[in-house]
């Protein structure tokens, strides 16, 4: 996969001076922030690639970094994404992707109207084809569409628009996966993205009270400011960064705050109990993909019957589980 940085600074602050680094081969290119590269996002991507091999054009994705809501959002802290940079990168070359461009998003960078972008960015690239979703929006004030990038491009660049692409009859969107996420409808979620969602972060130390309790977890620290799905339980499928996606490991994870303890700062922490493993998980990075959702967090009156109900939701996770593992097997 090539990878491009492109920066404000870089194209727009001396017009005319600024020169695609692959050269200037026609490119057929979709464009778009694609955030959860989810079934509609993959229709624009496989359009691009299909019509880059039909007319010999090089297929490529321009998208951007970071999330435009983070630069100009009245509470970035809070801006949560599906897919961080180099998660979307990885599903892009999945797509069949071989080319790159991340545009650095920053406060310069959204003040360029609509019809520079194409000028003095899109046409020296040799960009031939431009592929975007039907509510595609670009430059200062979200001001330019589709027609913009023909018109601007006078005549030397073939725009094609993907229409909506649906799931359970809905369009699918970010903003909807995000809500499913947040209501707990994992399956939901999963349908729109096309497959389960994941996240993934580094194991780190907690205060020991899974093993405490005889159920250890792997307590981690969020690689990126994830979407986080609602406070509750879930059956899961994780496994380690840099090993075989076919040695799954199953599992239930918590999201929250854990009521039945006193103490903690309120922030919600990830802690996932792997079945049957052991080892030693310090350090390491674990990719976990959400399943099902068993229910909501809850208080307890006693650590007794807590770990009575996580015995209870571990042997209703592995029954859930055991259809997506089988299904693994080669």
């Amino acid at each position: 996969m090539e990878r491009y940085n492109i920066a404000y600074s870089s194209v727009f602050a001396r017009p005319g001076a600024w020169r695609p680094p692959h050269g200037e081969d026609g490119l057929s290119l979709a464009i778009g922030f694609f955030d959860g590269v989810h079934l509609g996002h993959a229709e624009v991507i496989r359009e691009a690639v299909r019509t880059g091999l039909a007319r010999g054009l090089r297929p490529a994705v321009l998208t951007f970094d970071p999330h435009p809501r983070l630069v100009l959002g009245r509470d970035p802290e809070r801006v949560r994404v599906l897919t961080p940079l180099e998660d979307k990168i990885r599903l892009l070359e999945e797509l069949g992707v071989r080319l790159v461009y991340v545009i650095q998003f920053d406060r310069a960078f959204a003040g360029v109207p609509a019809e520079r972008f194409v000028r003095e960015l899109l046409l020296p690239m040799g960009v031939r084809t431009a592929v975007v979703g039907f509510d595609f929006r670009f430059g200062r004030g979200g001001a330019g569409d589709a027609e913009t990038l023909r018109t601007a491009g006078d005549g030397r660049i073939d725009v094609r628009v993907i229409r909506p692409v649906t799931a359970d009859g809905v369009k699918t969107g970010s903003s909807e996966i995000r809500e499913r996420l947040e209501a707990g409808d994992c399956e939901g979620a999963a349908r729109m993205l096309g497959r389960p969602y994941e996240f993934r972060g580094v194991v780190v130390a907690g205060d020991g009270r899974g093993r405490q309790i005889g159920f250890p977890t792997a307590n981690l620290s969020l690689s990126h400011p994830y979407v986080l799905p609602r406070s509750g339980v879930y059956a899961v499928i994780a496994r380690f960064a840099g090993e075989s996606p076919d040695r799954p490991l199953p599992g239930v994870m918590n999201v929250g705050v854990r009521p039945t303890f006193a103490g903690g700062d309120g922030a919600p922490r990830v802690e996932v109990h792997l079945f049957d493993f052991s080892g030693d998980l310090y350090g390491r990075e674990m990719i976990v993909s959400l399943r099902h959702f068993l229910r909501p967090e809850q208080p307890f009156p006693s650590v007794q019957a807590l770990v009575g109900q996580i015995g209870r939701d571990a042997e209703r996770a592995r029954a859930l589980l055991q259809g997506s593992l089988s299904r693994q097997e080669p």
